[in-house]
Parts: C-alpha cells; sequence; structure tokens
C-alpha cells in the first residue's frame, strides 16, 4: 500500500513538473512563450511575405519562437478579431495595414469589433501602395494616354478591381481626370491582372509587391503609382498625384504591428524597439524596397496619428468611388 502510494504521488509530482515547465514563468522575460502573428491575407502572397520576413527577425532579436497564422476570410475581419478577443499578454499579434483596419471600419456595417477600442496600434513599417497598370502590348504608355483613351471610349472603357483600396483609387483618379469607365469585380487581384494581360479590360489598380513580380516577367505594364511620393523600388515611375493631382496617399497600404488592448505597456514597448530595429537595418531595407514596399520607421503614436487619418481618408474615398458599406 505504502509503495503504491509513494508511486502514485511520484507520478502526480511529475506531472505537475511537466505542466509548470509547458506553462509560462511567473516573471519570465517576454517572449516565454509561441507567440502568434496573425494575418488576413493567403500564404505566398505580398502581404505574407513581408510577415514572415518581420517573424523571422522578431525571432532572432528576441530569442523567442513567433509564427504566422493566415487567418484568411472577411476582407481581413477574421484576423483582427482573432486579435482583439485573445488573451492580452504579448501571445497573440496582428500583421495589418490601414485598408483593413481603417478601410473596413468604413466600408462594413457589422464589423465583429471596434478597432479603436479593441485594439492597439504598435508601430507603422512599411508602405505598399497600389500602381495602375495596362498589358504589356497595350499602346497606352502613360497616364495621359490612358485618359485618352478612356474618354474616347465614353464609358465603355473597362478597369478591374478585387479590392476596397483598387476600387477607391480608380475612383479618385475618374474624379480627378472627369472620366468614367466600367467597374469589373474580381475575387482576387491575380485574375484581374491576368485579364489586363488578355486584354479582357483596359487598366486595373494592383499593389506594388504583387505588380512588380508581374511586371518583371512581363505581363503588365505600370503606368503610375499610387501615392503622394514616388516609390524607392520604381522610381522612375510617376505618381498620379504629379500627373493628374489625384491624391491617393491616405489610403494606402500602411503597415503595422497591432496587439489587442490591455496588453501591458512594457510588452508593447519590447515590440516597437524590435520593430523598429528591424526596419532600420539595412538588410531590411534593402529587402523591402525589393519587394516593392517603402519603408517607414515612426514612433507608436505617430502611428496612430497615421491610423487616423486613413480612416477619415477613407470615408472621404467612399463616398467618391460610392462604397456602400457592406
Amino acid at each position: 500500500m505504502t509503495r503504491f502510494v509513494t508511486r502514485s504521488l511520484g507520478a502526480l509530482v511529475a506531472v505537475a513538473i511537466a505542466l509548470v515547465a509547458a506553462s509560462p514563468r511567473a516573471g519570465a522575460e517576454y517572449p516565454d512563450r509561441v507567440v502568434r502573428i496573425e494575418l488576413g491575407f493567403p500564404a505566398g502572397g505580398g502581404a505574407d511575405i513581408l510577415a514572415r520576413w518581420y517573424a523571422d527577425k522578431l525571432q532572432q532579436l528576441s530569442g523567442g519562437h513567433f509564427i504566422v497564422e493566415n487567418k484568411v476570410g472577411a476582407s481581413g475581419n477574421l484576423a483582427l478579431q482573432a486579435t482583439a478577443t485573445a488573451k492580452p499578454d504579448g501571445s497573440t499579434l496582428l500583421f495589418a495595414s490601414t485598408v483593413t483596419t481603417a478601410g473596413n471600419t468604413t466600408v462594413f456595417k457589422d464589423m465583429p469589433l471596434d478597432v479603436r477600442k479593441d485594439l492597439v496600434p504598435v508601430v507603422g513599417f512599411a508602405e505598399t501602395p497600389f500602381v495602375l497598370c495596362v498589358a504589356p502590348d497595350s499602346p497606352i504608355n502613360s497616364i495621359a494616354d490612358l485618359t485618352a483613351f478612356i474618354k474616347s471610349k465614353n464609358g465603355k472603357a473597362t478597369y478591374g478591381s478585387a479590392t476596397t483600396s483598387a476600387l477607391a483609387s480608380t475612383a479618385l483618379y475618374l474624379q480627378k481626370v472627369e472620366a468614367t469607365a466600367t467597374y469589373v469585380g474580381y475575387k482576387a487581384t491575380a485574375n484581374a491582372i491576368q485579364d489586363v494581360n488578355g486584354h479582357q479590360i483596359d487598366f486595373a489598380f494592383a499593389d506594388v509587391v504583387f505588380a512588380m513580380g508581374q511586371a518583371k516577367q512581363g505581363r503588365i505594364k505600370i503606368l503610375a503609382i499610387a501615392s503622394d511620393e514616388r516609390s524607392p523600388a520604381l522610381p522612375d515611375v510617376p505618381t498620379l498625384k504629379e500627373l493628374t493631382g489625384s491624391t491617393t496617399g491616405d489610403i494606402v497600404a500602411l503597415w503595422g504591428l497591432w496587439v489587442p488592448a490591455a496588453t501591458p505597456q512594457p510588452i508593447v514597448d519590447k515590440l516597437a524597439k524590435w520593430m523598429n530595429d528591424i526596419t532600420r537595418s539595412s538588410e531590411t531595407q534593402k529587402f523591402l524596397i525589393e519587394q516593392g514596399a517603402t519603408p517607414w520607421v515612426a514612433t507608436p503614436e505617430e502611428y496612430k496619428k497615421k491610423f487616423e487619418i486613413a480612416l477619415k481618408a477613407w470615408g472621404d474615398a467612399a463616398k467618391i468611388a460610392n462604397i456602400e458599406a457592406q
């Protein structure tokens, strides 16, 4: 009997030790557990490439373990909601752009969360604007050519869009040049670009990370970039602001790191420092520019201010583009 009790107690002690070892240690240095980075985009895309780069660098800097979870659906809202409802202990982070956080707040009637209350912006790290594309063998070689072509078609020129950002950018451009065109909706940007290449539609906006790869393969021709300043990745491509005065800079995708509300400030500060250290490095600067992104180092306050500016800009753009709340 005594031997049985002793063995039972020994087994219980072993289990207890194992549980303590597997759980976060009290007072342990963050990150003391696996950290999940929620991303509302599929694996292999431009956003996924950026997220996995930063996850790897965060792991190297912190000595912790960071993994990217592709939570695709509801235009990124699934990833936002998963982060907002997670325990605010630094174990769940969110990589998202202002297109998702500010844009979705504008275009969705029933958002599953309040971004301002349920999430906290930590810091921004890169801007990925949209570019205006036509077929590589198109006789259109400039925005002036495209504008003249659109006007000559009397509303029958066609453009494609798979995102609200691309749709808004197109609407702002058309409004500025006082032209109209016929909208064709797509589920994915890749499908719209495929139809541009095949002359099924006349032009389209696409995110610069994806579009640069397509342009290198000779599948599209890039005419302009929808940002207020030229991209270091495409220094010879003019901005729409230069060419038409169309200001689309505040609805570009400004990427950043977010955490659930009530995440302890020391964790937020540590993450902000790591992210900025990564973005400042020459290796990351080179990587981002090669991907078509513009590096951005800023304080948490500056990123939050950019988010507030994007909220207003998206409200204005939605009205111009007649984007109805879904």
